[in-house]
């Protein structure tokens, strides 16, 4: 089986998903809950591991963890052998508990912590479980709303210190931050990461691409192939979003009629990567692969006709040299 790419270093922070194998239930009871938050404890206590969100869902996990020195390997291996074995023993089965091997997403602190912790604290209300995700007593939703004492692992401040410096007013608008991402469907920050790699902007996959140029002749990590077909891509969206001054939420969104910087982006990722048309139509909403071809069509159509349109193109491609 291939090996994931992992990118290890001090002070990172990471969203980390496992599942049951085969979809199966990995916590059956409350007892089960309560040695996997065990397991975390021991973690922390080995491997300095600090988390910041947590949801453990019946067949699944997530965390939102920081890794003080880079000990991510060996602290996930350490937290689901740990869990695992006391599942075995306990329902007197072997073999693996989890499908594969857990999945990890760098992410960009300041700018994803807050909504990301969001979206997994509402984990529960999305599934049907509860109504409200104070209810729910596996998530660490209750220790950012209510006054308790936190576990040495866990950790609130980075995420309430985004809005306040007084802990009392932060708990309350962090409350109503959920509370407004129940009045209606908030978008999955998850869909936003980069190459399966990295959740950030444009500063921060540059740098996660510099750590990740230590593994290029690992050609065991197929993760590196896509980071090298997609940066060119990421390189591009930049490129356009200066150019036109719009957001990438307009760049990338599949509204019709599309914004003329769109056709313009995916005019040149269809002429300056080596992604499909289905991979590049999924970069920009989703859209069928025939709207990226017909893109690509109409913009160079339009670079033969309008001399002024043809200078801006050109002008933009040389920000890609």
């Amino acid at each position: 089986m291939a090996r994931p790419l992992r990118i290890e270093f001090e002070g990172a922070f990471y969203h980390i998903t496992s599942r049951g194998n085969e979809k199966k239930a990995i916590f059956r009871g409350t007892e089960d809950f309560a040695r996997f938050l065990a397991a975390i404890s021991r973690a922390n206590e080995r491997y300095g591991i600090l988390v910041h969100a947590y949801v453990l869902m019946t067949n699944h996990y997530h965390l939102l963890i920081e890794t003080p020195s880079p000990s991510l390997t060996a602290s996930l291996h350490d937290l689901n052998t740990a869990y695992t074995n006391y599942f075995n023993r306990k329902y007197n089965r072997v073999g693996h508990l989890f499908q594969g091997r857990y999945r990890c997403i760098l992410v960009e602190k300041d700018a994803y912590l807050l909504e990301l912790s969001r979206y997994l604290h509402l984990n529960p209300v999305r599934a049907g479980i509860v109504q409200r995700p104070e209810d729910y007593r596996w998530s660490s939703y209750r220790s950012y709303v209510i006054t308790l004492p936190l576990p040495a692992w866990l950790r609130t401040d980075a995420v309430l210190g985004q809005l306040s410096v007084r802990k009392p007013e932060a708990r309350r608008r962090y409350r109503l931050f959920v509370k407004d991402g129940l009045k209606g469907a908030i978008s999955n920050p998850l869909k936003q990461v980069i190459a399966g790699v990295a959740l950030g902007g444009t500063k921060f996959w540059e740098e996660t691409r510099e750590k990740i140029e230590k593994f290029r002749q690992d050609d065991e990590i197929p993760t590196l192939k896509e980071v090298s077909r997609r940066q060119n891509l990421e390189v591009i969206l930049h490129a356009v979003e200066r150019f036109y001054g719009v957001s990438r939420e307009v760049l990338c969104q599949k509204k019709r009629p599309s914004h003329p910087a769109t056709q313009v982006a995916m005019y040149l990722a269809r002429k300056k990567t080596d992604l499909s048309l289905i991979e590049i139509g999924a970069c920009f909403g989703g859209r069928h692969y025939t709207a990226v071809s017909a893109a690509h069509r109409r913009t160079e159509f339009r670079r033969q006709r309008e001399s002024n349109f043809d200078k801006e193109m050109t002008k933009i491609e040389a920000k890609l040299q």
